[in-house]
């Protein structure tokens, strides 16, 4: 066999050489992903992670947008946070669809709060992986809390954690609300379209300048629900405070509905004494998912329309706004029937069930899917007029419009989404599913970093999506979206019919 003497004495160098440069090459420990400031220096395909520390260059498809959501999704009010999330699911799966954010996916962080503050609080400090620092607290909020006895988050500033969400999207309740929109604002995370119409930290500016700039509402407020609720009773012939009632839930939920109540009012036809027990305008109070305390508050309400009736022998019309979910408000509702429609003693000296006449109005965060399906399934109580539906003389206000009837570009969007899941409509899947197209959008029309500091300009000159909801936009100065109401009133197979658009600065409409 004839030999080369040349290779045998280069080729295993070559090979040795080549094996060296290989294994040092797979073996780097000093390769590091390239650093970024801008999306523009990374290559096709890769986005610039500035929500990770240090920044880098990633794969697009590596990198999604990490946005957070607290809501009941179990307990006595589990429907509030299932239909809320459901909506800010549908937008989020479309967007996605469609390419995602610059190619980055939209991911949404959900934990069960059950309602309860406590649980609230827990959960949006792990979405935010809270960091304490040494130095001085951001945010009025942070060291005067916004209800009287609530333990101040403390003097030191907080930090959101390098994995912590960008925002929180759609937070359901305002007593869970006054417990995490002040550590949302202290960290600077966006507290963004949440599920409640409270002036209390998200309209009122007491987390300061700086840190207000924070928040951004979607929906109405409930002071316009209460205005256009007062409107509509005006209307049907409610004549002054003595024939309006409140029956309300025992905390900041339950008062920002009777401060609403009151402050409109006051707008309407003067000032209104609200000082107990000579209070122009009564309020019935029960305990928060707490059912076995509505009997006693429905005794009391019995009582005072009982006076009323007895002062003259005049008609009588009594407008009730309920400020609650579901459970208690269904329950109120049918026992207020039973009681003014009861064949009982009194009823032959009084005649309330011909002489009375009574409305009842719920804010839009009382689950109208689920109360309308509750007094559906009541049935009817027996009336001068025959069987009448416990659905009879009952509006919700809404805060977006009739998923049912109306035809604007986001409602038909929404049935469409809705419609490939096979899942049913609601009015609270339709205001997550807006709240999270109008985030959206401030994404997508954002150019710089996905981080919460340079978003708040991008959202403050947000200009109107041509939702098809009316005047609709944030500003500098404005950081509430919406500013309609729509009164839909129950059927009794537990549709909605409209009765009434309302929206800030408009007399109310109504429709026949």
């Amino acid at each position: 066999m004839r030999t080369f003497p040349f290779l045998q004495t280069v080729l295993p160098a070559v090979l040795f050489a080549t094996a060296v440069i290989t294994s040092s090459v797979a073996c780097s420990s000093s390769f590091s992903p390239k650093s970024c400031s801008a999306d523009a220096e990374c290559g096709d395909g890769l986005v610039c992670a500035l929500e990770a520390q240090p920044a880098v260059c990633r794969a697009a498809s590596d990198s999604p947008l990490r946005i957070g959501m607290s809501a009941p999704a179990t307990g006595p009010s589990q429907d509030l946070g299932v239909e809320m999330k459901k909506g800010v699911t549908l937008a989020f799966d479309a967007q996605n669809a469609a390419g995602g954010i610059r190619g980055r996916k939209l991911e949404l962080l959900f934990r069960d709060d059950q309602y309860i503050p406590d649980n609230a609080e827990n959960a949006v400090r792990d979405l935010l992986e809270v960091e304490q620092t040494q130095l001085p607290a951001r945010c009025l909020t942070s060291t005067n809390p916004p209800v009287a006895g609530q333990k101040a988050i403390g003097p030191n500033a907080l930090d959101r954690g390098p994995d912590g969400v960008i925002a929180l999207l759609g937070n359901v309740g305002t007593p869970t609300m006054v417990r995490t929109a002040p550590i949302a604002v202290e960290t600077q995370t966006l507290f963004f379209g949440a599920f409640t119409g409270s002036a209390k930290v998200l309209r009122d500016g007491s987390a300061g300048p700086a840190c207000s700039r924070y928040i951004f509402n979607v929906r109405a407020s409930y002071g316009q629900e209460a205005r256009a609720t007062l409107e509509y009773f005006f209307k049907q012939g409610v004549p002054d405070g003595k024939h309006i009632i409140s029956f309300d839930q025992n905390d900041t939920f339950g008062q920002a509905g009777y401060d609403g109540i009151t402050n409109a009012y006051t707008a309407l036809k003067g000032s209104v004494d609200s000082t107990p027990p000579t209070d122009e305008i009564k309020r019935f109070r029960y305990v928060r998912d707490d059912v076995t305390s509505v009997p006693a508050q429905v005794q009391a309400t019995a009582q005072y329309l009982s006076s009323v009736l007895a002062a003259d022998s005049a008609n009588h019309v009594v407008g009730i706004m309920a400020t609650g979910t579901y459970g208690p408000v269904s329950n109120y509702i049918q026992a207020i029937r039973q009681w003014q429609y009861a064949n009982d003693a009194d009823q032959t000296t009084s005649k309330r069930a011909t002489r009375l006449t009574v409305l009842f109005s719920a804010v839009s965060f009382v689950g109208p899917n689920t109360l309308a399906a509750r007094l559906r399934d009541a049935g009817t109580v027996n009336t001068p007029k025959g069987a009448t539906p416990y659905t009879d003389g009952v509006v919700v206000s809404q805060v977006v419009p009739n998923y049912d009837s109306d035809n604007s570009d986001v409602v038909k969007q929404y049935r469409e989404a809705l419609g490939s899941t096979r899942q049913t409509a609601s009015f609270t899947s339709l205001e997550g599913y807006v709240a999270a197209r109008v985030f959206i959008a401030g994404l997508l029309s954002h150019k710089g970093p996905f981080v919460p500091t340079a978003l708040l300009d991008t959202f403050e000159q947000l200009p109107s999506q041509d939702l098809g909801l009316g005047a609709s936009s944030f500003s500098p100065q404005s950081h509430q979206y919406l500013k309609s109401v729509w009164g839909t009133a129950i059927s009794p197979d537990g549709t909605f019919s409209n009765r009434y658009f309302w929206t800030d600065g408009t007399a109310i409409q109504l429709f026949e």
